[in-house]
């Protein structure tokens, strides 16, 4: 798959983990040249105030390098659905090598 196709359905799949939630708001954030891109929680839950970033994805040449996804539903598994090729998924996170 083509990158600027690539960066397009990432886009509209980390959108759909944005949001208000329950106890929460995910917000996207990205770098100015957009090869980097994280979705950062801020809850309050029992009167505390929690920040986590719960996902971290790079855009890699013509992969996508998921970091760290903290969902039940994972990023992967959307972006397949999407039909983006197992082989320009890095999970990161489990240990696959990203190229440098």
């Amino acid at each position: 798959m083509d990158t600027v196709t690539l960066k397009a359905i990432l886009l509209e799949e980390l959108s759909k983990y944005t949001g208000q939630g329950l106890n929460d708001y995910a917000y996207l954030t990205m770098n100015d040249v957009e090869d980097i891109f994280t979705i950062v929680d801020i809850a309050t839950i029992r009167e505390k105030r929690i920040v986590s970033t719960v996902l971290i994805v790079r855009l890699v040449r013509d992969s996508i390098a998921i970091e760290r996804d903290q969902h039940d539903k994972t990023l992967a598994e959307a972006l397949m659905a999407r039909g983006v090729p197992a082989s320009q998924i890095i999970l990161a996170y489990r240990g696959d090598i990203v190229p440098a």
